[in-house]
């Protein structure tokens, strides 16, 4: 027996796999195609098999994108305490430093997770620096896909917070950023899927069933093919349609089609699934059904809001010692900017007429820095100025940029102002005479003149004021 072990014990070496970064680099590709069958129980045994082999022979690579694979797993199901402790593993490795894709994608899934654990100006931060981030991707498909993405989550934060006009105005800026695109692969393709999707459940959020149903309808028209795991959210929103034209059992059918497909990959999606049904059943005076539904919804919240607070906890104390290690690093620095300052001063004493000259030289620098930050935010100005001049759709989006609080501030007094009613207040503050509105607006001036006086009174500004200086006061208030 041992001859017969001893005689096959080469050939048993010989039959495993070598570990290699050739290796690896081959089961990242395998791994993202098991993905995108959408087999879950697959997709996680390659990716721990990924991660073990990676680990095995150091490669940062391999650790890095199994790591975020896996933050992104626990996420869609629910555990956003291994999410984050995954991204953090991404996060330290070699690959992810000198990577510029797989630092958004780790900005994306904080911002997925700091979202659903209520921490939304977090979300939103990340969010934005994706965005900046975005313009250094070389590939042009994985550029747009990045900021269009980025642009979307941003949008469904302003919804989760109800804040419908931006959620809009977000959403359509990621529309718009593929729209643009000379040949969208499937991958950009599925996305707009998902993001008139959710432009039409913003819709149903203000009521606006019509502009809900015609954004499902354009969703609808996209190919069979590129659906994939958008199925379920495309039976979830013509569900929410159908509820509000009191079309219960329509809805009854949609809501359980997406509810097979959400429970398969997207557990919190099914939570909310469960509710919906619960609340139709009601209506339809199936108790015992909404009973059924409401109970599934209420067990399942229940254990995922245990869950969520340590995780809150631990992503508040990480933020936290996130914010005093940069307090501790300007303290040190202060120590140092002090230390340096007496002995500057020692040497000021020894060598003042170098000093004064070296004074006045840090003098016309700083006059030079300033000259130059006007030169650039006058820049800004007219690059504003031109596209509101031209009716460009990335006014809006490129105004708030350049001026962050201005719609912030007009949104505390009036939070029901409408897209269009924010973009004329953004006129008014670039200071555009009604002559001048008319003409970039195509409409009658008598017309804007009206819409003057509305806006007077939707915002309470007083006849006596001038509604040019009240608008750019407003810019001022923080």
């Amino acid at each position: 027996m041992i001859k017969i072990i001893f005689f096959f014990f080469p050939v048993f070496l010989l039959g495993q796999q070598k570990i290699t970064s050739q290796y690896i680099e081959s089961e990242i590709k395998k791994v993202h195609a098991v993905k995108e069958t959408g087999n879950t129980n697959e997709y996680i045994k390659k990716n721990t098999i990924l991660l073990r082999d990676s680990k095995q022979i150091n490669y940062s690579k391999g650790i890095a994108t199994s790591a975020l694979n896996f933050s992104d797993i626990y996420f869609l199901l629910g555990n956003y305490k291994k999410s984050l402790y995954y991204l953090e593993l991404a996060k330290k490795e070699k690959y992810t430093k000198d990577n510029i894709d797989m630092q958004v994608d780790i900005k994306m899934l904080y911002s997925y997770n700091y979202s659903v654990i209520d921490l939304y100006q977090e979300a939103i931060s990340e969010l934005k620096e994706v965005v900046v981030l975005s313009d250094e991707i070389k590939e042009d498909s994985l550029r747009i896909y990045a900021k269009s993405k980025a642009y979307s989550v941003i949008g469904a934060v302003y919804l989760e917070k109800e804040q419908f006009d931006l959620a809009t105005l977000y959403m359509k800026n990621a529309v718009n950023v593929i729209e643009k695109s000379e040949t969208p692969g499937n991958k950009l393709q599925r996305s707009l899927i998902w993001y008139y999707l959710v432009l039409a459940n913003v819709k149903i959020e203000e009521n606006k069933i019509d502009s809900a149903d015609k954004y499902v309808k354009i969703a609808e028209a996209r190919p069979k093919k590129l659906f994939g795991n958008n199925n379920f959210k495309l039976y979830e929103t013509k569900g929410r349609i159908h509820d509000k034209r009191k079309e219960y059992k329509s809805a009854i059918d949609d809501y359980q089609k997406a509810l097979k497909l959400a429970e398969k990959t997207n557990i919190a999606a099914a939570i909310a699934l469960y509710k919906l049904i619960s609340d139709v059943y009601t209506k339809l005076g199936n108790k015992e059904s909404a009973t059924e539904y409401l109970q599934k919804y209420t067990s399942i919240s229940d254990s995922l809001a245990n869950a969520k607070q340590p995780t809150l906890e631990s992503t508040v104390k990480h933020l936290i010692t996130q914010k005093e290690k940069g307090i501790k690093d300007n303290n040190k620095f202060l120590f140092y900017g002090v230390y340096i300052g007496v002995f500057g001063l020692i040497l000021f004493i020894f060598f003042i007429a170098k000093r004064l000259y070296k004074k006045n030289k840090i003098l016309s620098t700083k006059e030079q820095e300033r000259q130059l930050l006007n030169q650039k935010l006058n820049i800004a100005f007219e690059e504003v100025v031109q596209l509101a001049k031209s009716n460009n759709p990335e006014f809006l989006t490129r105004f708030q940029e350049v001026y962050p609080i201005f719609f912030q501030n007009l949104l505390q007094i009036e939070p029901q102002l409408l897209n269009t009613e924010l973009k004329f207040c953004a006129l008014i503050f670039l200071n555009f005479s009604t002559k001048d509105i008319a003409s970039y607006t195509f409409v009658q001036p008598s017309s804007i003149q009206t819409r003057k006086n509305r806006l007077r009174k939707k915002l309470n500004i007083p006849s006596d004021e001038d509604l040019y200086v009240w608008m750019k006061n407003i810019n001022t208030k923080i």
